[in-house]
Order: C-alpha cells, then structure tokens, then sequence
C-alpha cells in the first residue's frame, strides 16, 4: 500500500470514528442553509460524497449520490457540480481527477471525467464536520 493511500485510509478511520455516515448526511441536510450561506455547500457535499465513495466518480454519480443520502432534500445538477470540482477543489488540490477517453460530440467532443477525494480534501472535510457537529 503505498503511503498516500495509507493516509487516506486513516483519515476515513479517523472521521469514522466520530461519526457515522448517516449522521453525517443528517446534519448536512438539517444545517444546510447555514452551509448553503457561507457558500461551502457544493464543495462540502461534493468531499462528503467522493469520500464515501469506494471508487473514482463523474459528477452525474455525485449528483446522484448527494440526492440519495439526503432523501431528495438536497438536489444539485452535475453541472454545477462539475464547476466546483473544476474550478475550486482540483486547483485546490482536495481532488484529483482522471479523465476518460472522449465520446464524439456532435458539435465537439465530450469530456468525461472522474474524481476522488485526496487526503489534504479529507482533512478539509474532517474540519467541516467538527465544525458542523458543534452547531
């Protein structure tokens, strides 16, 4: 296992430790204007979703995924989604992202990629969530 992973897996140790996931997912949606207000929601629940994920995902399965652990109280469309992945996460290094083979587009072609939460996004979230279970 190489020293990156292993990091990473503690970190999911350490959060896993305090909280459960599904407690997570609760305060998330019971505190979400707070969180929609200082305008860490996208990125919040991205980290959230790609670090329950086993594997790397697209922004359709993250929209999916936010959806799902919330019961339909939380809905973001992918490509919003993909613009806080893009522009403020990955730059950020709290993802990383590997792209797959293009479709062919009609008009061009068609990037599809997918994410995974790194361990300076776990220690990032790690922080928001003892922030939120004070609140």
């Amino acid at each position: 296992m190489n020293t990156e992973k292993k990091d990473s897996d503690d970190h999911r140790t350490n959060i896993e430790k305090d909280f459960t996931k599904h407690d997570i997912w609760t305060l998330i949606a019971q505190n979400y204007e707070m969180i929609q207000g200082a305008q860490l929601s996208n990125s919040f629940i991205i980290l959230m979703a790609l670090y329950e994920s086993e594997k790397p995902l697209n922004s359709t399965e993250i929209s999916e995924i936010i959806s799902s652990k919330t019961s339909g109280k939380i809905y973001k469309v992918s490509a919003a989604l993909k613009d806080s992945l893009e522009h403020r996460l990955k730059r950020s290094g709290y993802v990383e992202s590997i792209d797959i083979p293009a479709k062919k587009g009609t008009i061009k072609p068609i990037k599809k990629s997918l994410y995974s939460i790194t361990p300076k996004g776990i220690d990032l979230l790690k922080g928001w969530i003892s922030f939120l279970s004070v609140h």
